[in-house]
């Protein structure tokens, strides 16, 4: 049984090298994406894997928050890993700054166990305007100097992009969505299934409408494959779906389903934290030990360092 690993990395290599050296196994296969605005990380990076037989590594797209790009670059990962030469039992997403909380032993009789797609999903009617607005307007978040979240960012032009887009939204017609096609939101993260990539990108490649609609909504990232694949009949091979349509038909109103897995790995989203998902440190080591999940995040090199050594000392051994 063979994983791909497809990694979305912005910045932090050394966390990057440490999450893969953790990770690398002889069933395992790396395939990288660096950020296009990070280069001299991309030719240290690159260098430094020179001699891994089984780590691929680009650099094709300029990474902004709420950006389609984001989607673009996980899209390419998915279809240098299909189009390699190794049949994988399962693909799985991963941000530069994730680690495994289970040994690669676990990981593997977890994997080898089940044949189901991991993937967190709600039915955009399910959730609050704010979601929907999504992708019932117009929006763009690839440009370094208009994104508010961008190093490059331009405060007028941020100021003024922003201020017209919502004094304008309310005049402007919603957008139809994707014929035929109801939209769902959750986490981008994902463990999937060979089946389903192939099935993946196979309606990419019949659709360019679809990737288009996409390109302008706001964090595509995370309504991009939950639509295509719970519009499908993949949909029945998703781990919980069979709970999800028993919990619908008693849904009350103002529910979101919660899943058991969903994207395989912990992330506090806490109501309280300014910043979210938090930033694990070593106050978060009971709960990673106690979890069931394969992975975590968000972990920084300054932050999380007394937690990753403590990680590896007992939970990875």
């Amino acid at each position: 049984m063979n994983i791909a690993y497809l990694i979305l990395a912005h910045n932090q290599p050394q966390l990057l090298i440490r999450e893969v050296e953790r990770l690398n196994q002889a069933n395992a296969h790396f395939f990288i994406h660096i950020d296009k605005k990070n280069e001299q990380d991309f030719f240290f990076l690159k260098e430094h894997f020179r001699v891994y037989a089984n780590v691929s590594i680009i650099s094709e797209q300029k990474i902004y928050w709420m950006g389609f790009n984001m989607v673009k670059a996980t899209i390419r990962l998915l279809e240098l890993a299909h189009s390699s030469k190794v049949q994988f039992k399962y693909y799985v997403l991963l941000s530069g700054q994730d680690y495994p909380i289970k040994p690669n032993e676990y990981i593997n009789e977890f994997f080898g166990k089940y044949n189901c797609d991991f993937i967190a999903y709600n039915p955009m009617e399910y959730l609050d305007d704010i979601f929907k607005n999504k992708v019932s307007y117009y929006h763009h978040f690839d440009n370094g100097y208009t994104n508010p979240r961008s190093a490059s960012r331009v405060p007028w032009m941020v100021k003024l992009y922003y201020g017209l887009h919502r004094r304008l939204d309310k005049y402007m017609p919603r957008r139809k969505f994707f014929k035929g096609y109801t939209p769902y939101f959750g986490s981008q993260w994902f463990a999937l299934t060979g089946d389903t990539v192939k099935y993946i990108l196979d309606f990419l490649a019949r659709n360019k409408k679809y990737i288009r609609f996409m390109k302008f909504t706001e964090g595509p990232d995370e309504v991009f494959f939950q639509t295509i694949i719970l519009n499908s009949e993949r949909r029945h091979n998703v781990y919980d779906y069979d709970d999800f349509t028993a919990w619908q038909k008693g849904r009350k109103e103002g529910a979101v389903f919660v899943h058991k897995y969903s994207s395989l790995r912990y992330m506090d989203w806490s109501e309280q934290l300014k910043v979210k998902p938090a930033i694990l440190d070593k106050g978060y080591y009971e709960t990673l030990a106690a979890s069931n999940d394969l992975f975590a995040r968000k972990f920084d090199e300054n932050i999380s360092g007394e937690l990753l050594d403590e990680i590896d000392w007992t939970l990875l051994k």
